[in-house]
């Protein structure tokens, strides 16, 4: 029996690793970081394929109009575009998501993803969740373990325990993001994965799991989906019911209390989820950019929205960002604490986005 697939992505992050070029009026995954395309666009396009539906989009409803501008960009029709009055964590966009296939597609599977990833062998990531989709439809929530390439204290990570079928397992534990010494240990244990937060299951088992260990939250979250109003094209989310959804992430709401987990592992697909200027640097493919002029420096990079040309001269390992009129200058191995210069900025009162 075939089940449809439907895509339900979700892009209503700040990204403020990624500053000045991610802001919250404007977040990375709207912008051409690492392709031609916005990563958002990346997103969508790499399911346009035999197995799959149109997407869903669920995000905030202030970037409803940066939506719709770029998927007509890219020529996608989605079924739907649910915008959010508030954020509120993934457990109520899987209850949403969940709520909307299950109302249009009895049997349908639901895959949950996230908008500013990159994967650089989408065939394989595609392949992945097809050999899945059986599984998942016999009853079990798929999650998808990607092999560590690097000890990664950054990342969550997945621990896999019996088997299911083919490369699908029982999860053992899920890790909560590690110091170096316990990173180092998890990379060199194969039964380790990093946990990239994709999640493939039936509809009907999301709410039913829902039902048995988040109540309130698909109680909320199926109210504002029941009581949305039409605007535009999409579907606003009633503020009112949505605003009181618990804000918490599917992992601790459902997985880590479920006895329908599983963990597609170990998937190599070149996955990176794009969260600092030091990992777009390995990326880039961009093409246009003014590559910088290098005397008697090593390892610096420059991204600038507005073709300047940059020179970099004795230093080594500094990116430098430029987004209008804000700049970033930032040792390469310090990236990862650009979000400190956003609350710094509007600890003294400051906006970032201006």
């Amino acid at each position: 029996m075939s089940t449809r697939i439907h895509p339900v992505i979700m892009c209503g992050g700040a990204g403020t690793r990624l500053w000045p070029v991610s802001t919250s009026a404007h977040p990375k995954q709207f912008h051409r970081l690492v392709t031609d395309h916005t990563v958002f666009q990346d997103t969508v396009l790499r399911l346009q394929a035999d197995g799959f539906e149109a997407p869903i989009i669920i995000s905030n409803q202030a970037y409803a109009d940066l939506i719709r501008d770029q998927l007509a960009a890219i020529g996608v029709k989605p079924q739907a575009v649910i915008l959010e009055p508030a954020a509120r964590n993934t457990a109520a966009v899987a209850a949403v998501a969940a709520r909307f296939v299950a109302d249009k597609d009895a049997d349908g599977l639901c895959l949950l993803l996230p908008s500013d990833h990159y994967i650089g062998v989408p065939e394989t990531f595609r392949a992945a969740i097809l050999q899945a989709s059986p599984v998942s439809r016999n009853g079990l929530i798929t999650t998808f373990g990607i092999r560590p390439d690097r000890p990664e204290t950054g990342f969550g990570y997945i621990q896999r325990g019996e088997p299911v079928e083919g490369a699908v397992r029982r999860i053992a534990a899920f890790r909560e993001k590690p110091d170096l010494e316990t990173a180092t240990a998890y990379f060199q244990d194969p039964e380790f994965s990093w946990n990239a937060g994709i999640f493939l299951f039936p509809a009907g088992l999301m709410i039913a799991e829902m039902e048995a260990l988040a109540p309130d939250i698909l109680d909320a979250a199926s109210a504002a989906l029941e009581a949305a109003v039409e605007t535009e094209g999409n579907l606003l989310l009633d503020p009112d019911c949505f605003k009181s959804v618990r804000s918490i992430s599917l992992d601790y709401a459902i997985m880590e209390k479920t006895d329908r987990a599983a963990v597609y592992a170990p998937l190599d697909c070149q996955w990176n989820d794009i969260g600092t200027w030091s990992m777009i640097d390995t990326l880039r493919q961009r093409t246009g950019d003014l590559e910088p002029i290098l005397i008697d420096a090593a390892n610096c990079t420059v991204y600038s929205d507005d073709g300047h040309q940059v020179a970099f001269v004795g230093v080594e390992n500094v990116s430098l960002i430029i987004s209008g009129n804000r700049i970033l200058v930032a040792a390469k191995d310090r990236t990862q604490d650009v979000g400190a210069v956003v609350k710094a900025i509007r600890e003294r009162g400051d906006t970032p986005d201006a």
